[in-house]
């Protein structure tokens, strides 16, 4: 799978990647992070350098990002409640009500069967509020702003905390590392 991500990008075709989604961030994150180490912002060929060897930093950082996403398990019963979800997300408050009516089931239905998957509603909404963040965050066109209310954030400081505590930094920071 890494292999084939780390082709996928460097062709710059993520967008028709079925896996864009889970792994738009950890790569370039851990690629910036070795770099980071090494003190330069080059990937030019030069001397070993003596200390911790950043090849096993960089893995060590792979390996967390592929950690933090595989939480998310993909089963066809979250794919329909995220299929349902993402129009709703700009309308503000989503209840699990509308959501299991829309599927044909009753709220507790749906809650159980969620619950055995190992998920809750809330779960389900905030993972796919953090992917599309994602996915919008991308857009340098598209102020934060938008962005939130894209999202069903009344406030933009709201999204920003939310971002932050999904990706552990800023939108702002999070386009930074983007051009970088």
């Amino acid at each position: 799978m890494l292999a084939g991500c780390i082709e996928t990008m460097t062709a710059r075709s993520c967008g028709t990647c079925a896996q864009r989604d889970d792994c738009s961030f950890v790569l370039p994150e851990a690629l910036g992070f070795i770099l980071s180490s090494l003190g330069r912002e080059t990937t030019e060929v030069e001397p070993a350098v003596p200390g911790p060897n950043p090849f096993f930093a960089f893995l060590g950082e792979v390996a967390r990002g592929i950690q933090r996403n595989r939480k998310r398990r993909e089963t066809p019963l979250r794919r329909a409640v995220e299929r349902h979800l993402e129009p709703l997300l700009s309308s503000g408050p989503i209840r699990i009500d509308e959501v299991a009516r829309a599927l044909g089931y009753s709220r507790q239905t749906l809650y159980r069967r969620l619950k055995a998957e190992g998920a809750t509603f809330e779960e389900v909404l905030d993972d796919l509020r953090r992917r599309v963040a994602l996915r919008l965050i991308r857009d340098e066109a598209l102020p934060v702003k938008e962005a939130a209310w894209r999202l069903g954030f009344s406030d933009p400081a709201a999204f920003s905390r939310a971002f932050k505590r999904w990706t552990g930094a800023s939108p702002s920071e999070q386009r930074g590392r983007k051009l970088h």
